[in-house]
């Protein structure tokens, strides 16, 4: 999966739509969860759609290194990648996309020359219409249902209250696992972005197939 339109419609319909996908079920993981291909190969055969790299610690050159043999090894099984925060090794590795955050340069700088997706983290109204503006592809909008040392969730009512506030398509993230995935859905979230659901799952395949089960439009 790539950051280019369909070859069907060569439009940027296409484009919206293989994004869309791409957000569907985000698995974030960090440099070591990167290197756990056999985890990883479950996942993608579950319906895991994308891998959203993020590894704040990590230098440039180990950034650069994890990223490239992620997204080679992802296309391969036709997934898609988002790098967190550094828009320069996502362009450089070839990625699908990258995730901004409060590390990242703002949005409006990137957007010039960054061929990719461009993804902001936002936790409130502003935030969305500020990444709306910076002319994002789409929005991961946390704490949907709470996380340990993270604050209050926003909750369902909320989330879907933000969600329709912008156009570009929103991600849901914080607490999700396959008990409330379907809620996030409801809510208006495109897709959901986990860790724990899977990382910790005694079962990948299942929990995998679970949450993509509860995100995929009935």
């Amino acid at each position: 999966m790539t950051n280019e339109a369909t070859p069907e419609d060569g439009s940027a319909g296409g484009n919206m739509r293989s994004l869309r996908a791409a957000l569907r079920l985000v698995y974030i993981v960090d440099r070591e969860a990167a290197r756990d291909w056999h985890r990883l190969e479950t996942l993608f055969a579950a319906g895991v759609s994308c891998l959203w790299l993020r590894a704040p610690g990590a230098t440039g050159a180990e950034l650069y290194r994890t990223a490239r043999d992620l997204v080679w090894r992802t296309h391969e099984r036709g997934g898609s990648v988002v790098v967190g925060d550094r828009a320069d090794v996502a362009q450089a590795v070839g990625a699908d996309g990258v995730q901004l955050g409060f590390r990242s340069p703002p949005a409006r700088k990137v957007r010039p020359w960054f061929t990719g997706w461009i993804g902001m983290s936002c936790h409130s109204e502003a935030e969305l219409a500020s990444a709306a503006r910076a002319g994002a592809d789409y929005a991961v909008l946390s704490p949907l249902f709470g996380v340990p040392a993270k604050g209050g969730p926003l909750g369902t009512a909320l989330f879907e209250r933000l969600v329709q506030t912008v156009e570009i398509p929103v991600v849901a993230l914080g607490g999700i696992d396959a008990s409330n995935a379907d809620r996030a859905r409801e809510a208006g979230a495109t897709g959901v972005a986990v860790i724990r659901a899977l990382r910790d799952a005694a079962d990948p395949a299942l929990a995998g197939q679970q949450l993509g089960g509860a995100v995929t439009p009935r």
